[in-house]
């Protein structure tokens, strides 16, 4: 089978994290090329078919679309996966002039979702995700797994807890920073990005810096998260995220914004409505009454085994693409 994948985006988070290990770990089993910025070479596995194209410009330049069909058909694809609005959005009008057939993945909640059902199939990452489109799409979830660097650690409570993504608005870290105006515990914010002065001086302000700390990027998230007790989830927004599937594969609690995949892994009492301070502040106080946190937990950590895994996500994305396939083309 051979794939072509394609990304517009040229940004770091976690939809290029996601394509990235999916392109890696698709080629261990297929023939498989990444159409994407050149930023992101150094990060494949030499047996994916790097094509470097920038496509952060314009998503209404003609130029650009002509020469994305252009190295499209130049890998000769079986099937072709696009990831994101703006890659949907770029080829909307291609689907049609492309024999394979395209599969599109959605990876946040969007207000306009035509230029996704142009596409032949539609992945979501959750189902909260997946309802929103017309009952008539052609659609599956496929939940974000991830591969870990290292096994899960036996809990404990130690009362450290942490939060991880970009410092910007959508993550809510400004909220979380509001919310633990009260509570005596550390708290470590993992991430870079354009508000960090701007939490900083939040942590100042309320007299936080004995207990809450910006550590800044880190490439070793799995370890942080095994140092820590629990994650907590501010965003406002997100389609997955990410590191719920990390916290859980590594046995640590999840609590936070009832945002994304959050609902269908963890229970109501631990989920608060985005953006409140108030809200997040009571789920905390929640969860800190626990006498085993662990134990409550149980049921998420299996569940995300059973759903999350990286293996899992290889072998569900190749079945869509094998039922593509065998379909063909449906627009």
């Amino acid at each position: 089978m051979r794939i072509t994948i394609v990304m517009a985006s040229d940004e770091d988070g976690g939809l290029e994290k996601h394509v990235i290990e999916l392109a890696n770990g698709l080629a261990k089993y297929q023939s498989v090329s990444l159409i994407a910025h050149p930023r992101f070479q150094h990060l494949l596995n030499a047996s994916v078919n790097f094509c470097a194209m920038d496509l952060s410009g314009s998503r209404h330049n003609p130029w650009t679309k002509y020469q994305l069909k252009k190295q499209i058909l130049a890998t000769q694809p079986d099937v072709v996966h696009a990831h994101a609005s703006k890659t949907a959005k770029l080829m909307q009008g291609l689907v049609k002039k492309i024999q394979a057939p395209c599969v599109v993945t959605l990876h946040g909640d969007k207000s306009k979702l035509g230029a996704y059902c142009a596409f032949d199939h539609i992945i979501t990452v959750s189902q909260r995700l997946a309802e929103k489109l017309p009952q008539t799409a052609n659609k599956t979830v496929i939940y974000n797994g991830v591969e870990l660097t290292q096994k899960a650690q036996p809990f404990h409570k130690n009362r450290k807890f942490i939060a991880i993504g970009r410092l910007n608005e959508v993550k809510g870290f400004d909220v979380l920073i509001e919310a633990w105006s009260d509570i005596p515990y550390v708290l470590s914010i993992v991430g870079d990005g354009e508000e960090q002065t701007k939490l900083q001086a939040l942590i100042e302000h309320n007299g936080l810096t004995d207990r809450v700390k910006l550590l800044g990027f880190s490439d070793q998230v799995h370890q942080l998260l095994t140092e820590h007790e629990a994650l907590i989830v501010s965003s406002r927004r997100e389609g997955g995220p990410y590191t719920l599937s990390e916290a859980l594969l590594l046995h640590r609690p999840v609590i936070g914004t009832d945002v994304g995949v959050m609902s269908e892994f963890i229970e109501a009492d631990y989920l608060c409505k985005p953006d409140s301070a108030e809200a997040l502040n009571a789920v905390i106080k929640q969860y800190l009454q626990l006498e085993a946190p662990e134990k409550e937990f149980d049921s998420a950590f299996t569940n995300a085994q059973h759903k999350l895994t990286f293996d899992c996500m290889i072998d569900q994305t190749l079945a869509v693409y094998q039922h593509c396939i065998e379909k063909g083309k449906t627009l």
